[in-house]
């Protein structure tokens, strides 16, 4: 039973990591998504979301495309 608990909370917590993993790469807020990834039974759906999320574009891009002349 030890086991199965242990193994259980290796899973739970490569899925948190995943979480904080996406949200970081992808420009998420990272500390949100990672709460969220802690919250059991509830961090494989944020998991998931991340996962079909698209990218966001950093401010600055957008910026200097909005200044560049037409």
């Amino acid at each position: 039973m030890t086991q199965l608990v242990i193994l259980l909370l290796i899973i739970h917590f490569a899925i948190a990591y995943q979480c904080y993993r996406y949200a970081h790469i992808k420009g998420y807020p990272v500390k949100v998504f990672t709460t969220l990834g802690c919250v059991p039974y509830f961090n494989l759906v944020v998991w998931i979301y991340l996962l079909f999320l698209p990218e966001l574009e950093p401010f600055e891009s957008h910026v200097q495309n909005q200044k560049q002349p037409l």
